[in-house]
């Protein structure tokens, strides 16, 4: 039901209680005539009864939600209007659109002055692609429409006079958020852009707008000018105190290796639809992103994943992170095949061999089943988190690197203890997490502890499309170091948001393995 519908029906309710409450008091005002008694009981009743209502028509209001709305539908008429008057800029004759390979920000550098720009070092801007760098101007230019404000367009030279009296800013306008305008030109063309919305209703609007951001909201004559830097195509992800984690970012896909803002398909194609990072790395001019379109990096070590995690501002996803944001799906009915939680199965992505490789994404949420060949049962490949933000192929498609540790300390050189299976056999198997069915796991151990990699419902196992453990079936210590997380396209009912493959080295690559980053 919408909101508008929710708020309708609260309204009439507090409507219908005001009614009564009005009645209660002529009732009581004719009782007081004839007995000249209104009891202070009477009184404080009615009261308490009215704050409730009202702080129940609050909550299905959601304030907080509404303000995001109407700043994100600010943000959509903003990037309107500029690119209006980028229009008929053009139509009126003018060419000057600014300088190529630059992203210009809505964001003003605090140590200038006047006329001054600079490359916005100070402000803690994601790092760009080799080549491109920021434009910054002074708060007091921020906003002027003769191209001396961050659009460095002189709207006012247009013969009929400027449609913008001042250059539009993001309603926050802040670094950290990730809430503030770009605009991008190749010097024929442009791109003017949202970089990132903040409520339910307006999540999707970047893949609806047909850009290279399903996160961001752009408008121009190319819509694939802005090179995809955080936070486009980056959702955020509610803190858990079970994982100690608080808010953070993380790529709403696997990461892909960008040239620009065009995700490359070839020639890195090993036929599995993955971008061998061991043939050629992804390195300037290209660079790591999250994106739709394109073929996930794989070939690819731990060491390697994390570097280029870091080469981009962020960090390997740790494994805190990845619970945070397992515990949180599995706790969105949505996500479930019988439509609640714990009834059916959690859908587990791309992991039945149909096709034999991985699988590019989709802008769109709503067409979980892109590419699919069953376009149905557990291969969903979107899950959604309780924020409303939806974020791809967590289970499925490739298995995904993940840092052990918070500041992944001791991740490459320290081995460790794996935990063991019921049947003990001695050999590298799958284990189930729940002990209804056999063979599960029998025992933790201080590198792999159970609330830290498990389901929080002990009972859930594949049956409820958790995933299992590949372990050595008598635990021990045999010399691996790595989490592997989520599964590849191979792994059907081995396959799950929980899954944890302990077989693996920091040095170790393969075509099925590729990574995502956090921030």
């Amino acid at each position: 039901m919408s909101n508008t519908t929710d708020a309708s029906h609260s309204r009439l309710s507090l409507s219908l209680s005001l009614s009564r409450a009005r009645r209660f008091f002529q009732n009581a005002k004719r009782h007081s005539l004839s007995a000249d008694s209104f009891t202070l009981i009477e009184l404080l009743i009615v009261i308490a009864v009215i704050g409730i209502l009202a702080a129940a028509v609050v909550l299905v209001l959601n304030p907080g939600q509404l303000l995001a709305q109407a700043r994100d539908g600010t943000r959509v008429q903003d990037i309107a209007t500029i690119n209006s008057a980028l229009g008929d800029y053009l139509a009126d004759g003018n060419t000057s659109l600014g300088t190529s390979n630059t992203v210009y920000v809505s964001l003003p550098d605090p140590t200038l002055t006047g006329n001054q720009t600079s490359t916005c070092s100070s402000l803690g801007l994601p790092a760009l692609p080799s080549g491109w760098n920021y434009q910054c101007v002074s708060s007091v230019n921020l906003e002027k429409n003769n191209g001396t404000g961050w659009i460095p367009v002189n709207f006012a030279s247009i013969t009929s006079g400027s449609p913008l009296p001042t250059v539009p800013v993001d309603p926050v306008n802040t670094t950290t958020t990730g809430n503030y305008y770009e605009y991008v030109t190749n010097g024929s063309n442009y791109e003017v852009m949202a970089v990132a919305m903040e409520s339910a209703k307006y999540m999707d609007v970047g893949g609806q707008a047909g850009g290279d951001s399903a996160t961001s909201y752009s408008l121009g004559t190319n819509l694939a000018l802005a090179p995809l830097t955080f936070p486009m195509n980056w959702i955020q992800v509610p803190g858990n105190s079970a994982f100690g984690t608080p808010s953070f970012w993380v790529m709403k896909y696997d990461a892909k290796c960008v040239s620009g803002s065009a995700p490359l398909i070839s020639p890195q194609d090993t036929n599995y639809h993955v971008y061998d990072n061991a043939t050629q790395p992804c390195v300037a001019p290209y660079y790591v992103a999250s994106a739709p379109n394109g073929y996930p990096i794989a070939d690819i070590d731990h060491t390697d994943a994390s570097t280029y995690c870091s080469n981009i501002g962020a960090h390997l996803i740790r494994n805190d992170e990845w619970m945070t944001i397992a515990d949180n799906v599995a706790g969105v009915s949505s996500n479930w095949s019988g439509g609640s939680v714990g009834n059916g199965y959690l859908y587990s992505g791309h992991n039945d061999n149909a096709p034999a490789n991985a699988l590019q994404a989709s802008a769109n949420d709503n067409n979980g089943y892109y590419h699919e060949t069953n376009t149905g049962g557990n291969q969903r490949r979107t899950l959604t988190l309780s924020n409303n933000n939806v974020i791809w192929d967590l289970a499925g498609n490739v298995w995904e690197h993940v840092a052990r540790s918070a500041n992944d300390s001791g991740d490459n050189t320290n081995t460790m203890s794996v935990p063991s299976c019921s049947n003990g056999t001695a050999g590298w198997e799958w284990c189930q997490y729940g002990n209804s069915t056999t063979p599960y796991v029998s025992a933790y151990t201080s590198d792999v502890v159970q609330s830290l990699v498990a389901p929080s419902n002990s009972s859930w196992n594949s049956n409820q499309g958790m995933g299992q453990v590949l372990t050595y079936g008598t635990g021990g210590n045999q010399g691996t170091n790595v989490f592997l997380r989520g599964d590849s396209w191979g792994y059907g009912s081995f396959a799950g948001v929980f899954a944890l493959y302990l077989s693996w080295g920091t040095g170790t690559a393969d075509s099925t393995v590729g990574f995502r980053c956090a921030r």
